[in-house]
């Protein structure tokens, strides 16, 4: 799960109510309350000027509700994820459009804080994986050719067009992005050592698959799903390796 520090802002109009979530709150020592308030639009102003990435808002305040509130953090494209808290079931289906990441019904538990707080941080860690994913993708945009040894000839290739690899009894294959599937006259250890590129991923220990081919990972199934030429090839991942997967850090940090 991610580790670093997870702001958060609480917007209420009852005091007690923000004391108690801010006493619940404290049980998660990563998480910093770093502003509150009674007043919706001092909140919002909290809230523009502090970029938190928790905002727990109350829907029912006079003078301006939660709902507006919402709207207009969203406006701003902020990238705060919204708890709504309400002692009214019925203003959840308004809530709906604005996507908020959950909802704390009043009086809720700590057990029921608990939940939330890991539902953020499980899309958190996703959403840090993509990007990773995406910077990836991006830095190998114009990858350079590479010239594979098939029988009695070469065919020159650009990296990226290479979908995946794969061995088959003494056979390395190599399926490329338009459909065509080349026997290579290298052993698949071979052949990853001289492509040299870190697009691509092993998912078992015969198969390498293209990151950018890769459009989903079933952790459920174990298996990657590998797009390409308008159509899907299913292959199972290993456990060792989905959990590589997971642990994926090939960026520099800065």
């Amino acid at each position: 799960m991610v580790s670093v520090d997870i702001s958060a802002i609480i917007i209420d109009d009852d005091s007690d109510a923000i004391n108690l979530l801010e006493m619940f709150l404290r049980q998660f020592p990563n998480i910093r309350v770093v502003g509150k308030s009674t007043d919706p639009n001092i909140g919002l102003s909290l809230v523009i000027n502090k970029f938190p990435d928790l905002v727990f808002l109350d829907i029912d305040m006079p003078d301006m509700t939660g709902l507006q509130v919402a709207d207009a953090v969203r406006i701003r494209n902020f990238n705060s994820e919204i708890v709504f808290t309400t002692a009214y079931q019925d203003y959840a289906y308004k809530a709906l459009t604005i996507e908020p990441l959950d909802f704390l019904t009043k009086p809720f538990s700590s057990e029921d804080l608990e939940k939330v707080i890991k539902k953020y941080m499980a899309k958190a860690e996703k959403k840090k994986l993509e990007q990773k994913l995406d910077k990836f993708i991006q830095s190998q945009a114009n990858p350079p050719k590479i010239s594979l040894p098939i029988f009695h000839s070469f065919l020159i290739v650009e990296i990226n067009d290479i979908v995946y690899i794969k061995s088959s009894e003494s056979k390395t294959l190599v399926y490329l992005q338009d459909g065509t599937v080349e026997t290579v006259t290298k052993n698949i250890k071979n052949l990853i050592h001289m492509l040299n590129s870190t697009l691509f991923f092993q998912i078992r220990r015969a198969i390498y698959v293209n990151l950018n081919y890769i459009q989903r990972i079933d952790r459920k199934k174990s298996v990657c799903i590998i797009r390409f030429n308008n159509q899907l090839q299913v292959e199972f991942i290993t456990r060792n390796n989905l959990i590589n997967f997971e642990k994926l850090d090939i960026f520099p940090r800065p």
